[in-house]
Formats: structure tokens, C-alpha cells, sequence
């Protein structure tokens, strides 16, 4: 949730995240499909908190969290809930963008939400107080890095990495993606980092969508943990899952 990539490429939507977190932090749960109140949806769970950062849902709603509003901010010493409880709400919510816009926010860490749905992308954003929704081009590709992890600096050197790549015109699936992410070597900006063992990168989530039918995670804990490839059909509510 510190990293997230948008690909358009082959008719297809491609999406990757890379969680930065302490490694002391429990084991996330595997991918599943979960039941929901309006939608069921498919994402990893934080054994922690019960939330999540990455997930997609039977409408077809992708949406990835990161850290950080637009800018890094002084940490409260409490707040009212974990920002990925966020996440699990929306992924339940057969109308993302009305629900988003009626979400109390108050004493919520400021995140940044990577949003798909209705078939346009989105960057929702909680600064800490108020909200913002950016509708963006999905022609184009997109790279984001958290506020409160990488500086602006950081956040350049990696946009000029990701762009460089793209111009390689690269074959865009899961493998090559993780190929990229691993050609950056540094471990305190890197895409994939290790800051002294205190925070590093522990798992890398890709999702491949036919914006018509399905959409397929895979997941993989970092650097040589479990794995997981589910998928979760459209509308029909007819799902299929292979771990």
C-alpha cells in the first residue's frame, strides 16, 4: 500500500501494490472471496486490523490504498479506525463514488485511495480534512508512491523509472511487472525496500481485469513467502477461486 501501479494495455486494466509495513506485523490473510452486504469481493486481510489495502469487487470495483494524502503529515498519537477498515467498507459497496462522498472521515489517518469503477479511474484522497476525487485519464499509465513514506524527490526518481520502462514497450503480465519492480535496487527508495528491517516491502499484489467478465489477483508475501491466484467473476455473482 506504499506503491501502486495502473496499466492499460491488450483491452485489459492492470494494477500492482507493493505493502510496506513492518515485519512484525502478523501474517496477512491469503486472498479470499468474502460475502458482502451489496457486493461479495476478493482481497487480502490484515490479520491485525481486519482490513485490507488491495481488493476488487463483483461490480467490478478495484480499489488499492496508499498511505499519505498529498503530502506527508504529523502522525496523531490515536485514531478512530485503521484506514484499511476503509478499504473493506467501499469493497462491499455497489455504488463506490455516492458512498465515498457521504463516508464520515473524521480522526481517519490521511490515505490515498487508487479507485476503478464505472469504468473510469479515480484517486480519492482524505487529507486529514476534507476529501478530494480526481477523475483521471485511463489512456494513461500511472505510477504512485506514499506521502509518508518517500519524498517528493523519491517520488520523481521513481515516476522517471516507470516511465523509461514503459517506453521499452514492455509485454505488460505479472512476471514482467515484478521483474520492474525489482530492477530498482535501492533499499530505502526502491520499489521494492528493506529500511534496516524496521519497515520493508512484504507482499506484492497484482490484479489483471476484463473490465466485461472477471478480474485475476495474484499474491505473493515477500521475499520468498506464500502465494496465491484467485479470480472473481462480474455481475453474475458465479466465482471462482483457485489458491
Amino acid at each position: 500500500m506504499c506503491t501502486v501501479l495502473f496499466i492499460p494495455a491488450n483491452n485489459r486494466l492492470y494494477f500492482a501494490s507493493l505493502r510496506d509495513e513492518s515485519p512484525n506485523r502478523p501474517l496477512a490473510f491469503l486472498p479470499e472471496i468474502i460475502k458482502g452486504a451489496e457486493s461479495d469481493w476478493l482481497a487480502p486481510l490484515d490479520a491485525q486490523a481486519g482490513g485490507s489495502w488491495v481488493g476488487v469487487n463483483t461490480i467490478g470495483n478495484v480499489l488499492i490504498l496508499l498511505n499519505g494524502g498529498f503530502e506527508n503529515h504529523q502522525r496523531a498519537l490515536k485514531y478512530r479506525k485503521s484506514r484499511g477498515l476503509i478499504i473493506r467498507e467501499l469493497l462491499q459497496s455497489a455504488a463506490l463514488l455516492p458512498d465515498w462522498e457521504y463516508m464520515l472521515l473524521d480522526n481517519i489517518e490521511p490515505f490515498t485511495i487508487v479507485s476503478w469503477t464505472e469504468n473510469a479511474l479515480f484517486q480519492l484522497v482524505w487529507d486529514g480534512f476534507q476529501k478530494h476525487c480526481i477523475q483521471l485519464n485511463t489512456a494513461n499509465p500511472f505510477i504512485w508512491s506514499s506521502s509518508t513514506l518517500y519524498t517528493t524527490e523519491a517520488k520523481k526518481k521513481r515516476q522517471h523509472k516507470f516511465e523509461d520502462w514503459l517506453k521499452g514497450q514492455p509485454s505488460i503480465s505479472q512476471s514482467a511487472v515484478f521483474d520492474f519492480l525489482n530492477s530498482y535496487t535501492d533499499l530505502h527508495n526502491g520499489f521494492i525496500m528493506n529500511r534496516n528491517n524496521k519497515i520493508r516491502t512484504l507482499s506484492y499484489s497484482f490484479i489483471e481485469l476484463d473490465k466485461q467478465h472477471k478480474a485475476e489477483m495474484y499474491y505473493q508475501e515477500l521475499p520468498d513467502g506464500r502465494k496465491a491466484v484467485n479470480s472473481i467473476e462480474f455481475i453474475s455473482n458465479k466465482i471462482s477461486c483457485n489458491v
